[in-house]
């Protein structure tokens, strides 16, 4: 028997470590949970911003428009559900984020699972809103015109290396900014603005090479209600924005504070 209360209390403890006993217990949101704040989170995101392309023509909605809803689509999900989730929303920044050491190798999968659910139920309720207009014969063709593309389907006919390239530079530089503005020393309250405002105007400028993917999962969720061009494109959309946030991730990673990746990697030894 231990001579005093508090090398019983460090016995214990040692214990339980041991024996992984708090592995069990959450400290924070479920996996479950989480992945359906990644579901709502990229529904609001496709829902304005998509839904903004489409109706481009109507009200004088410009490129600047689309900019500013996707943009606040972000902060919207940010403040709504960055607190459960972190309000990825993106593959890309999924991938990104953990290849920083900031984000649980085991959760990538799953985000990314969520994400294009999110997606696709946002692209699906708008491609039955267009359908339903009077006016609307062919809904597939309208969407295509909100589809992430290159050569003859992208708006100013850019090629496939440009697109590569502006694809994963603004990404790359989402990624980039995303980390910085959620890092341990950076002001929490300014990042949903910081990543609305930077994805608005990167989106702006992404818009006249390819229609501003930089989101494997929005691209996918015009893809698969447009015309068949846009899914033997499709690859291309997942590529470029990934190798960016790969790219600007593992940099991140090599030069980030050292305390930022640790916590990672702890939580998934103890947790594993």
């Amino acid at each position: 028997m231990s001579e005093t209360p508090a090398a019983d209390a460090a016995e214990e403890f040692t214990e339980e470590l041991d024996n992984d006993i708090w592995a069990d217990e959450p400290s924070g949101p479920s996996l479950i949970g989480r992945m359906l704040a990644e579901v709502a989170g990229t529904f609001i995101l496709v829902l304005l911003g998509v839904g903004t392309a489409l109706l481009m023509a109507t009200g004088d909605n410009g490129t600047q428009t689309v900019g500013l809803a996707f943009g606040t689509a972000v902060i919207i999900s940010a403040v709504a559900f960055g607190a459960i989730s972190g309000a990825h929303l993106n593959p890309a920044v999924t991938i990104g984020v953990w290849l920083a050491g900031r984000f649980p190798g085991r959760d990538v999968v799953p985000y990314i699972l969520a994400q294009v659910i999110g997606g696709l139920f946002a692209g699906g309720a708008l491609f039955l809103f267009i359908s339903s207009h009077p006016t609307v014969d062919n809904a597939k063709e309208i969407y295509s015109g909100a589809s992430i593309g290159f050569g003859d389907h992208s708006p100013s006919g850019f090629g496939l290396g440009v697109g590569l390239a502006v694809e994963a530079v603004a990404t790359a530089l989402l990624v980039l900014v995303v980390l910085a503005a959620t890092s341990r020393i950076a002001n929490a309250a300014v990042a949903p603005f910081a990543i609305g405002l930077t994805l608005a105007a990167l989106v702006v400028f992404a818009i006249p090479f390819t229609n501003a993917g930089l989101n494997p999962a929005r691209a996918t969720a015009t893809a698969l209600f447009s015309d068949s061009w846009a899914l033997t494109q499709l690859w291309a959309f997942w590529v470029a924005p990934i190798v960016g946030a790969a790219i600007v991730g593992l940099l991140y990673r090599a030069f980030a504070p050292v305390e930022e990746i640790e916590i990672i990697e702890t939580i998934e030894v103890v947790e594993a």
